[in-house]
């Protein structure tokens, strides 16, 4: 039995340890969790629970408390074993309740590196093996040396190649070892990051300073407003009615609060952001107190998405999405996730650079899009906004009488104009290689991805779309589905048929 650090790197049948550095990591996953369960458990002792235990005794309760979480670290890290060989990555686990995880190379579809802050003074790492078809990442080792990390990268990336019927000069471009520098991100970068992530912080931000007029204009027409509210709906409910005002304005106050830890997250996310390309992978690093290394294959990524909403679009800046399978997983936090690679916070041309770089010939940005039926957004207006609306005017009317019409009005104007523009944006174009779709409402999202990587394409025809020659399009691809509604079936047809030729008669491999 050896650990990562003392054996050779090579592939064998023999069971190898972590470091014993590796506590560290079971104790901290431990006391995340501990974390999580006193929540529940302190407004519990704070109501009645201290009755029950005396406050003497606390302090022992913390000590034995620990004492478990220190023996239950240490009996993890004993009983976890694992070995490279050369068919794949195995892993026992579990002190109780023994847990074998047997991985092929060819299920292994992401290698990912984490450097927590309690690894960083002795240069270790966690290894996380990120699988095909998964709803969770099936497997990580943590406390392995960042040459042994490597190690296994190489190896699995090693045994893709081995499996993949690749041409020379393919094979030749994926053992390449110079990096390639594509992208940084410096710290004002980060910070527009954050502010353009978390948009409701600044409207609240600009509103700050009016706070004390807004909240004694309020309560003014609130009494200004009692006898007649007392008149239609009683005493009781609008005493309920002055609670829920303070409510919201507490709520505004903690989202301000909550909102400004935006930009120290985007700053703990991505400092030291750097997005090279070795051969035939793109390689993310970044964080400030753990260090994240996420690589994806160029053959796998499915799709590039430029995404722009209002406040990126008036600074000028994009956050670039490529992703890769995402077959049977939940949504995962898009900054963690390891099946997309996020770019932050770049400039238009660098997004359009760097999409050209993975899709080449690429012409997101500069295609003439065919747009959507206008009878989308009358079936919007007619369906949902109309219906809500009359619905408003009333209970507004019955409240506030004849003054009650100028809320929903604005409501309505407002939700007309955001529909109007969503219609207005919605569009989809396509050239020999790629589709293209374009969304948004105030802001403009770029969506590219190659026919050969479309695994099935639907079509969607209510009656009364049949009728005008309109059809709802929705693309499958393993990273999730495109859908485009109230595409003209005269478009729609001919682009149905070169996906589908491009799938049935090239065979095009799409990982």
């Amino acid at each position: 039995m050896t650990t990562p650090t003392e054996s050779v790197q090579t592939t064998s049948t023999q069971w190898q340890r972590l470091s014993p550095w590796s506590v560290l990591h079971f104790l901290f996953l431990q006391l995340r969790q501990s974390v999580s369960f006193a929540i529940y458990v302190i407004p519990a002792y704070v109501v009645g629970g201290h009755k029950l235990i005396d406050s003497e005794y606390f302090p022992l309760l913390l000590l034995a408390m620990g004492a478990g979480w220190a023996i239950s670290s240490v009996l993890k890290y004993y009983f976890f074993q694992f070995t490279v060989t050369d068919k794949g990555i195995a892993i026992r686990s579990g002190v109780l309740d023994r847990t074998f995880t047997d991985l092929p190379y060819e299920r292994i579809q992401n290698v990912k590196f984490d450097q927590p802050f309690y690894f960083r003074f002795n240069d270790l790492r966690i290894v996380t093996l990120d699988t095909a078809g998964s709803a969770k990442q099936e497997a990580h080792f943590a406390g392995v040396t960042s040459a042994y990390a490597q190690f296994v990268k190489e190896t699995v990336m090693r045994a893709h190649r081995q499996q993949s019927a690749t041409t020379t000069e393919e094979s030749l471009s994926s053992t390449a070892t110079d990096e390639q520098l594509l992208n940084e991100r410096s710290i004002r970068d980060l910070i527009l990051h954050g502010i353009t992530n978390n948009r409701v912080w600044i409207v609240l931000g600009t509103l700050a300073p009016f706070y004390e007029q807004i909240s004694g204009f309020i309560f003014r027409q609130m009494n200004a407003l009692r006898p007649q509210a007392e008149a239609w709906l009683g005493e009781q409910v609008v005493a309920l009615w002055y609670v829920g005002v303070m409510s919201v304005l507490i709520a505004i106050v903690l989202l301000i609060l909550m909102a400004l830890f935006s930009i120290g997250g985007s700053v703990l996310m991505f400092y030291g952001y750097r997005l090279t390309r070795q051969g035939d992978k793109y390689i993310r690093n970044s964080g400030l107190l753990n260090r994240q290394e996420v690589s994806m294959k160029r053959t796998r990524v499915q799709i590039a998405r430029q995404q722009q909403d209002w406040l990126d679009r008036l600074l000028g800046r994009v956050n670039l999405y490529f992703e890769q399978n995402v077959t049977g997983r939940t949504n995962p936090n898009e900054l963690k996730a390891t099946h997309k690679l996020l770019v932050p916070s770049v400039t238009v041309a660098e997004s359009d650079e760097l999409t050209s770089n993975v899709f080449s010939a690429q012409q997101a940005r500069h295609m003439n899009f065919e747009p959507i039926h206008i009878r989308f957004f009358w079936r919007q207006l007619m369906l949902w906004i109309l219906p809500l609306t009359v619905l408003a005017s009333i209970v507004s009317f019955k409240v506030l009488g004849v003054t009650g019409a100028l809320p929903p009005l604005l409501i309505l104007s407002a939700m007309v104009t955001l529909t109007y523009l969503r219609w207005q944006r919605w569009g989809i174009a396509s050239d020999a290689t790629y589709i293209y779709v374009r969304k948004g409402i105030i802001g403009i999202d770029y969506w590219c991805f190659p026919l050969a990587k479309v695994q099935q394409v639907e079509v969607r025809q209510s009656l009364f779309m049949r009728r005008r020659r309109l059809s709802t399009l929705g693309f499958v691809l393993a990273s999730g589905r495109v859908k485009i509604p109230f595409v003209a079936t005269d478009f729609a047809s001919p682009l149905i048929e070169r996906v589908l030729y491009e799938v049935e008669v090239k065979k095009p491999g799409w990982m």
